[in-house]
């Protein structure tokens, strides 16, 4: 797998991010975005997070990128073109069940995770939004998901404490067995069978 050339690198080294932890680039062709299927060709894949032992990765030409799905879906939503035709006119409606069904690989994913202090937060915080797209089928940030689903469980400690590590304290600790029962809660809502009423409703 080749890496993408010089001059995207350098750019997104040097970018300034401001308050953001990091950049994600991701490039696809024109028919992708018109037609994406439930693993999308992606061109070019760049990211920068500052912050984490990952650093930067790079990566070009990957035949199946399920992960694109989700990224295609908030672009069309609430993307800005820098340049020419605006998002919702150049990438295509995404289907929900597989946005939603690559959710659930995460969260299963991260259920075995759950004593990974580094990504703790991000795991924790993304569920919020996986969850809250999969009830209310709208993209949120990290901060807003946590709240509607804060709203929906108030007991659910894990979510309080990724909100303190990631926009107060970075060296506080989440507990793993918190981060357990929110996976678990957010595995039941979006499982398709599941007898919860939020499950692959709005």
């Amino acid at each position: 797998m080749r890496a993408p050339g010089r001059r995207p690198l350098h750019v997104v080294r040097q970018a300034e991010v401001g308050t953001a932890s990091g950049i994600d680039l991701h490039v696809v062709t024109s028919q992708v975005a018109r037609a994406p299927d439930r693993a999308p060709a992606l061109e070019a894949h760049i990211g920068r997070y500052d912050g984490s032992s990952v650093a930067f990765e790079a990566e070009r030409q990957v035949a199946g990128y399920p992960d694109l799905l989700p990224e295609l879906s908030m672009a069309r939503a609430d993307g800005r073109a820098l340049r020419g035709a605006a998002p919702h006119d150049v990438i295509a409606p995404v289907p929900a069940d597989p946005i939603i069904d690559r959710g659930g690989h995460w969260l299963l994913t991260w259920r075995s995770r759950t004593d990974d202090t580094e990504d703790a937060a991000f795991m924790v915080l993304t569920a919020c939004r996986i969850w809250h797209f999969a009830v209310e089928r709208v993209h949120s940030s990290k901060a807003q998901a946590a709240r509607w689903a804060l709203g929906r469980q108030p007991g659910l400690s894990a979510i309080r404490q990724a909100v303190q590590q990631y926009e107060h304290d970075p060296a506080s600790n989440l507990d793993d067995q918190g981060i357990a029962e929110l996976l678990d809660t957010v595995l039941h809502e979006t499982t398709p069978h599941s007898d919860s009423p939020a499950a692959g409703t709005r």
